[in-house]
């Protein structure tokens, strides 16, 4: 073979292999593209239930607050003011986080394409997602820390009415029905906030946290498949 046709067949071979790599890197492109639009669609999804739970939990609270708190407690309980201002943070704290993630989430989708943006939706999504985590866990503790006072308060409360008619007042008490007593709610206080936070945060996972996994594995393909040019 003459070097004239050795250089054609050479420039033959290295077009089809371009036009192979080419549609390989097409294909890696149009699969990512797919494995995104599934993966927020069920986010979507996931916001409307997100919703519809937190529409349930301010339900619960007002319905807690207004009455049926008052239908438990005859006795009328001086709350601290800073306890109703740690109740009504809360709430409020959890109620603005969720709303926040869902207006820039939305907003998101808005500014970015899947076919033309892809990498810039999916660093935008990631970062919005990775932002409410960071959002979601400090509402969280701070939810737990109201639950704990909220929960000691009433208690402690109690004691004082309960003892408060009897000669010689909470010294009246034994050692070993206060420490009982101190213990049961300890027990009980520490049950009920770790199958609360266990609960919030399998919720969280289940309805966002692997997302944000498959969709930071999606950005990592797509950036090895540009670096791979």
């Amino acid at each position: 073979m003459e070097l004239k046709d050795l250089k054609s067949a050479w420039d033959t071979y290295s077009s089809q292999e371009m036009v192979k790599h080419q549609l390989g890197k097409e294909t890696i492109n149009e699969l990512l593209k797919n494995r995104t639009s599934s993966l927020l669609e069920r986010i979507d999804r996931n916001i409307w239930i997100g919703l519809a739970v937190l529409i349930i939990f301010i339900a619960y609270v007002l319905y807690g607050d207004l009455y049926f708190s008052q239908m438990l407690i005859k006795e009328t309980i001086d709350y601290p003011s800073w306890l109703n201002f740690l109740d009504n943070f809360s709430c409020t704290l959890i109620v603005t986080t969720y709303l926040f993630f869902v207006l820039r989430y939305l907003r998101i989708k808005r500014s970015f394409s899947v076919d033309n943006q892809l990498k810039d939706l999916l660093k935008g999504i990631v970062n919005t997602l990775k932002t409410y985590r960071t959002m979601f866990y400090m509402a969280v503790i701070i939810l737990m820390i109201d639950l704990g006072v909220s929960f000691l308060t009433p208690i402690y409360q109690g004691i004082k009415l309960s003892t408060g008619a009897v000669s010689g007042g909470i010294i009246t008490l034994t050692t070993g029905k206060t420490i009982q007593l101190i213990l049961l709610s300890l027990a009980i206080l520490i049950t009920m906030i770790s199958l609360t936070y266990l609960v919030l945060r399998w919720g969280f996972n289940r309805l966002y946290g692997r997302y944000l996994i498959k969709l930071n594995e999606t950005l990592k393909e797509l950036d090895e498949s540009v670096n791979a040019e």
